[in-house]
């Protein structure tokens, strides 16, 4: 019996006591080591196994490890060594067998990453995790089986850091600690070196800060930094990790909206930014990344110059320890870094400007014409898809929704009004209004001609088709017959759009002389950019030719010399249309004798012709306006050739935009035959014909449209012009006013019922803290109130008769006119006894002037105007009986007496049975019936709103009755229908009520807001509980009211309103209702004060 054979039989029968597979995994393992070890150390590997087994309740698992795994690692380790390591494996065993298992097991594989002193660290790293419960025992056991992974991409102290994050998590998800050490290897053999350890480190401080974003970390992380570039992650992880030290839960977000906008910036100059990021980031964490986050937006306004003078500004108020103001101001949530950006940037927004375009179109063409953004157009999706092009359909001005076109902000406002010329000339000069076959100016039409010989041809290809037939197919539009009269319709769209185009800048050219200057900078800018003539085929050339032509451009044409008589021939006919008096009918003449020329050359390329392409000489630049003929000879044949290239229109220029006739004549077809305009002789269109038209006009992009469902895409494009055509024409569905607001079409004038429409306003916010404003944000929905009965307003009046008299007589005795004394008249109705005197010495001195001695009285008339607002916060459904209640000092007493009680309880319901309990805004209601009536007494301009809303996207302001509307029954039902919603924002609330009150003309002017508590709504603070920001913004909201020669008064039926008041206030009156009953009483009596002062 060999000696490994003796050592089994020795040990087997106490081994197969733990376990019936340990005697065979000792075998196995003899075997192996028997040429390695010597009989001594084979007895001491075998007692050390057996120990193990005895070591605790199931540590005989981890010695069946043992056995199994000790060749693997004999092979690395001394038998030493060997010995300490399974020292090792007993103490992990002490606290959980499985531990010591998955560590003996991992060991072979892990000894390729790590030296024998490593293992104790290691095993230690482990333990860590091990806290007695089943789930931590798992959690260590699957750390070292991820170990030989782990090893083998990170070095052991930086997994030492990685078991500190996993560690913490244990304290709050043991399921996210395993998901996060599973996905560990993965993540890490997917980053370079030098980010492992910096993506650790923030990984740590996301942990202590916000420990449920340490996944979105691991699973988002390394995608979010993979575009910035290698030399600057390092940077970008580090500012992570100190500013989310500093800030907390804040951290992980503000990491990836900054990784998001670096991505939008070239690797190149992300180290810049980065930089100065770093550098004001002891002074704010946050400025520096909300500066990183506003970057992209901020480079593509501004050049890296002005950008560096526009930080400069954020950073002066770091340096004045105004933290909040500069990250207001990076995070461009502050009026003074919308002001640096309108300062510094060249760019030109179209809101700040629509106001001025919509005057100086009106200038033009002395109608009214709206001027909207042509994202709004694409938005309506009835065939206009640029949002960067102007265009008009016919009835509205659309502009791109800014310009950057030169280095300038007034180069790019003069391009803005050439934009809106433009189009302005479209709309006055009749490019819509083409009639089949009626004759232009300077042209003879030959439209019928063409189409009998067009229906001649078709006849004879196809006997079967009648005349009659053919001639009974009706279609939609004018223009749409012209169209049909070619072929190839995409190119005479082309060159019908080219020679229109050129008519109307003849037209404005001549007209409109103050914008010649820049029409012909654009002009000029346009042909310098136009794409390379000679790469195109012959025919695009020709038509490209010509687009240059009519930019005033000829010098700029490139063509074979030896066939300059066919251009020459184009140029004679485009020139018609410059002439004085042309019309759009001789525009489509034109472009029909254009089309003749053009389809006539192949749109072969330059390689088929061997003649150099010249610029034109000084005849054709100074060539006379003809229509072509017959009899011009003189000139190489057209190439032929089977290998045409594929004819593509020339793009517009820019300063001209989108030009789609069909479109614009189909949607006002569609407009007189919904408004029953069309007359007698007109069918109307139908579907079929409507198809038909859409199918074959070129002005629209079919394969945008869903594939394979065509006529779906084309049903429901239709159904959305026809929705459109019951807009009114010129009608804007939004439009920008003075204070940058955005409104709803609708004048509420007429009688009948309407849908609800808002009108949208956009105001900014006072962020005390920032000491600055938020542009522009909160949005303001102003709509005419709902109407309820009449009945509701006539009760008040019966119920409260007495009160109504006598508050009608107080404020007639307000009635009479004042008298101011005028001095100096040569006419009056008393002499001034002063001026009498001085005039007699002077007169006798033989000096003087004239006898200036009367005086007259003149009346003075009352000229006030007050809006009162009305707090319909839900909370002003509160009923009165339970708000006495709340402030009452001593409870009901009923002795504990249950019979008084239910005595006490029966006899309320009885009266809320007869009567219902009043709420606040009832009596805010009534208040205003009594206040109506007195201002209509006395002749006062009023106007009664109510606000409310939810959120600074949703303010809601309920039109009552507005200024300059007259009182009529339809006020009296929209005061019945005065109903609490939801919160209370008043800051815009109060600046929208502002702003109506300084466009009404009034020498006196009063805004009266009646409110049941503090101002408080979602969003109006950095929190639910926080009150400071919103009495700030409405503080700030009134003292604006002032500026502006309004005097603000707030009157309050919270009895607590004396807390916040005085700091709302300040110098401003308010008054505190104690007995919230007398608000009737006591609204009309406060104004009747406010306005005689």
């Amino acid at each position: 019996m060999s000696s490994v054979e003796a050592l089994h039989d020795q040990y087997s029968q106490e081994l197969r006591g733990f376990g019936s597979s340990l005697p065979d995994d000792l075998l196995q393992g003899l075997k192996e080591l028997e040429e390695i070890y010597d009989q001594s150390q084979l007895e001491q590997w075998v007692k050390i196994g057996v120990d193990l087994a005895h070591h605790s309740l199931r540590s005989w698992e981890a010695t069946s490890e043992f056995f199994r795994v000790s060749p693997a690692v004999a092979k690395k380790l001394t038998f030493s060594e060997l010995k300490q390591w399974s020292e090792i494996g007993t103490y992990l065993a002490t606290d959980a067998s499985l531990m010591s298992v998955a560590f003996i097991k991992a060991t072979p594989d892990t000894l390729n990453s790590l030296n024998f002193d490593d293992l104790d660290v290691w095993a230690k790293q482990g333990q860590r995790l091990c806290r007695g419960n089943w789930k931590s025992i798992a959690l260590a056991a699957l750390y070292f089986q991820q170990s030989s992974s782990l090893l083998s991409v990170l070095p052991l102290e930086l997994v030492d850091r990685l078991v500190d994050i996993i560690d913490q998590l244990t304290e709050r998800s043991y399921e996210l600690a395993n998901s996060v050490l599973e996905s560990s290897y993965a993540i890490f053999s997917n980053l370079t070196l030098e980010d492992r350890e910096p993506f650790l480190l923030f990984a740590k401080s996301v942990t202590r800060a916000s420990w449920a974003d340490t996944r979105l970390y691991f699973e988002r992380g390394p995608k979010l930094i993979e575009n910035i570039a290698s030399s600057e992650r390092t940077i970008f992880l580090d500012l992570a990790s100190k500013v989310t030290m500093d800030v907390g839960r804040q951290g992980f977000p503000l990491f990836v909206d900054a990784a998001q906008s670096l991505e939008e910036i070239p690797q190149e100059d992300q180290k810049s930014l980065l930089k100065f990021a770093t550098d004001i980031a002891p002074n704010s964490a946050i400025a520096a990344m909300e500066y990183l986050k506003s970057a992209p937006f901020v480079r593509s306004r501004l050049t890296t110059e002005q950008m560096e003078r526009w930080s400069v500004v954020g950073v002066e108020l770091l340096n004045m320890g105004n933290a909040e103001g500069a990250e207001a101001y990076f995070r461009l949530e502050s009026s003074r870094a919308e002001e640096m950006l309108a300062t510094l940037s060249a760019r030109v927004e179209l809101p700040s400007v629509s106001s001025m375009l919509r005057m100086y179109a009106k200038a033009l063409s002395g109608e009214q014409v709206a001027v909207l953004s042509s994202e709004d157009l694409v938005d309506r999706n009835i065939g206009w898809i640029s949002e960067a092009a102007p265009t008009t359909e016919g009835t509205t001005i659309y502009l791109p929704p800014f310009v950057n076109t030169f280095e300038e902000q007034n180069s790019n406002f003069q391009v803005y009004k050439v934009f809106t010329t433009h189009q302005t000339g479209r709309l006055e000069f009749g490019s819509f209004n083409y009639e089949f076959n009626i004759n232009g100016e300077h042209t003879e039409s030959t439209a019928k001609l063409r189409e009998s010989n067009r229906l001649t041809n078709t006849i004879s290809s196809d006997p079967e088709i009648s005349d009659v037939d053919s001639q009974s197919q009706e279609v939609s539009t004018e223009i749409q017959r012209y169209f049909n009269l070619f072929d190839d319709r995409l190119l005479i769209s082309g060159i019908f759009t080219i020679v229109e185009d050129t008519r109307v800048g003849s037209y404005v050219n001549r007209e409109y002389g103050g914008i010649r200057k820049w029409l012909q900078r654009l002009q000029n800018w346009e042909v310098e950019r136009r794409p390379e003539v000679r790469a195109m085929g012959l025919r695009q050339a020709f038509v490209e030719n010509l687009l240059r032509a009519s930019l005033g451009r000829p010098d700029a044409i490139r063509w074979p010399q030896d066939r300059y008589v066919t251009m020459q021939k184009g140029i004679k006919a485009l020139q018609m249309v410059n002439l004085d008096d042309a019309t759009v009918q001789d525009s489509a003449e034109v472009a029909s004798a254009l089309y003749d020329i053009a389809v006539l050359i192949p749109n072969v390329s330059q390689e088929f012709t061997d003649v150099e392409w010249e610029p034109p000489d000084e005849e054709m630049i100074q060539i006379a306006p003809d229509m072509p003929g017959g009899g011009e000879g003189g000139e190489a044949p057209m190439p032929a050739s089977s290998d045409e290239l594929d004819f593509e229109n020339p793009d517009q220029p820019e300063f001209r935009g989108e030009f789609k006739p069909e479109l614009v004549q189909l949607m006002m077809k569609l407009k007189d035959q919904q408004q029953g305009q069309t007359d007698g002789t007109a069918s109307p269109l139908t579907k079929e014909q409507l198809m038909e038209l859409l199918q074959n006009s070129v002005e629209i992009t079919i394969n945008e449209w869903a594939e394979g469902d065509l006529a779906s895409s084309l049903g429901m494009f239709l159904d959305n012009l026809e929705k459109d055509a019951a807009t009114p024409a010129g009608e804007p569905k939004e439009q920008s006013g003075e204070s940058g607001d955005e409104r709803g079409g609708g004048d509420g004038g007429d009688d009948e019922e309407l849908p609800v429409e808002i009108d949208w306003f956009y105001y900014d916010e006072w962020d005390f803290r920032a000491s600055d404003y938020r542009p522009r944000w909160c949005r303001v929905g102003e709509r005419l109130g709902d109407e309820g009965e009449l009945d509701y307003y006539q009760d008040i009046l019966q119920k409260h008769h007495g009160l109504v008299m006598e508050t009608r007589r107080q404020f007639e005795l307000m009635r009479p006119e004042s008298f101011r004394k005028i001095k100096r008249l040569e006419d009056g109705h008393e002499i001034d006894l002063d001026e009498a005197i001085e005039f007699y010495v002077d007169k006798k001195a033989g000096v003087g002037p004239l006898a200036r001695i009367y005086t007259r009285r003149n009346k003075i008339e009352r000229d006030v105007a007050v809006a009162f607002l009305l707090d319909m916060s839900a909370s002003t459904d509160e009923e009165i009986e339970k708000q006495r209640q709340k402030y009452q000092e001593e409870e009901e007493d009923f002795q504990d007496d249950p019979s008084k009680y239910f005595q006490w309880l029966a006899q309320r319901r009885a009266r809320q049975a007869i009567e219902p309990p009043k709420r606040i805004i009832d009596l805010e209601k009534e208040s205003t019936v009594l206040v109506v009536e007195a201002l209509e007494a006395i002749g006062d301009s009023y106007g009664i709103y109510g606000f409310s809303g939810y959120g600074r996207d949703n303010v809601e302001f309920h039109v009552i009755k507005d200024l300059e509307e007259d009182f009529n029954d339809r006020v009296r039902k929209r005061i019945d229908k005065i109903d609490p919603v939801r919160s209370t924002r008043m800051g815009p609330a109060i600046r929208h009520a502002i702003q109506k009150l300084d466009d009404h003309d009034a020498k006196v002017k009063i805004l009266i807001m009646v409110s049941d508590g503090r101002p408080q709504d979602h969003g109006y603070g950095r929190d639910r509980t926080e009150k400071e920001y919103a009495v700030h913004d409405t503080k700030q909201a009134l003292n604006e009211a002032k500026r502006k020669g309004i005097t603000p008064f707030l009157i309050t039926v919270d009895k607590e309103g004396h807390d916040y008041l005085k700091q709302m206030c300040d110098d401003i009156g308010y008054e505190v209702v104690d007995n919230i009953e007398s608000l009737p009483r006591r609204l009309p009596t406060l104004y009747r004060h406010l306005a005689a002062e």
